[in-house]
């Protein structure tokens, strides 16, 4: 059977519904992922990399395709995410508050068929491992559009409001790169 991408928001929607949906929502993924080739096939070649499938007041639901060599800005979603890999790895640079800003913390990349899953007080930056895009599904527990959240600049850590115009101006390709770690 093809993979749909409305049929799999329904069925997390369902699952962010249930008793424990933290532990639903991360089954229902790792279920999803160890057939990542059905997925592949149904995501789009053309289009936004970055697409919101649904969202309400318990769950925003994301198809992220990262590249290689661009770096997303350290950001907060101020909730857990669960990111499911369908294709490459999505690697995280994560980060924790300090009184000077921000530090280095370690890396964690979700490969194919793997999920992971970030607290509410994971700060972490992305790019897709190696020379290939990934391809993830982000499920994000709550409203993450509607939230107060932070981006931090990459040379000071400071903090600064999450907005789509700060986050594609703190972009960074691999050459533009202080170094973090």
């Amino acid at each position: 059977m093809a993979f749909s991408f409305q049929a799999f928001t329904d069925d997390v929607r369902g699952a962010a519904k249930s008793g424990d949906p933290d532990k639903a929502v991360r089954e229902l993924l790792e279920r999803v992922v160890s057939e990542p080739d059905r997925i592949l096939a149904a995501t789009p070649n053309d289009g936004d990399d970055e697409v919101m499938l649904f969202e309400d007041e318990s769950v925003s639901i994301w198809r992220c395709k990262f590249h290689p060599h661009v770096y997303m800005p350290p950001h907060e979603h101020k909730i857990p995410v669960h990111i499911a890999g369908y294709a490459g790895g999505e690697k995280s640079l994560l980060y924790r508050k300090t009184e000077d800003g921000l530090s280095y913390a370690g890396e964690k990349t979700v490969r194919t068929g793997e999920v992971v899953t970030f607290g509410p007080d994971a700060i972490h930056a992305v790019i897709a491992e190696g020379d290939d895009c990934s391809h993830a599904l982000h499920v994000y527990m709550g409203p993450l559009m509607t939230l107060t959240r932070g981006l931090f600049d990459w040379e000071n850590g400071t903090q600064i409001d999450f907005t789509l115009e700060n986050f594609d101006s703190l972009k960074r390709t691999a050459n533009e790169m202080p170094n973090f770690a």
